[in-house]
């Protein structure tokens, strides 16, 4: 937590401050501060590739008018 403070701080003291988020080395550096931290494989995967949830969804297109094109035409499409 001292850390977040660190930055807030840094911020609002200067707004021009300089704060790089290395996501794949997993690290924060700002002046006086050179921090390391966690985030999960998936997570940091998706932001490094742009990813949302939409993003997800449309990486899978294909399966998803295969699947609707063998659906039942009884089924409602809504």
């Amino acid at each position: 937590m001292e850390s977040v403070r660190a930055l807030m701080d840094a911020a609002l003291d200067d707004p021009a401050t300089r704060i790089v988020i290395d996501l794949e080395q997993r690290t924060v550096r700002a002046p006086g501060l050179d921090e390391t931290f966690d985030i999960d494989e998936f997570t940091a995967w998706r932001l490094l590739e742009g990813l949302d949830d939409i993003g997800l969804t449309m990486r899978h297109l294909d399966a998803i008018a295969d699947h609707e094109a063998r659906r039942p035409a009884w089924l409602p499409t809504a």
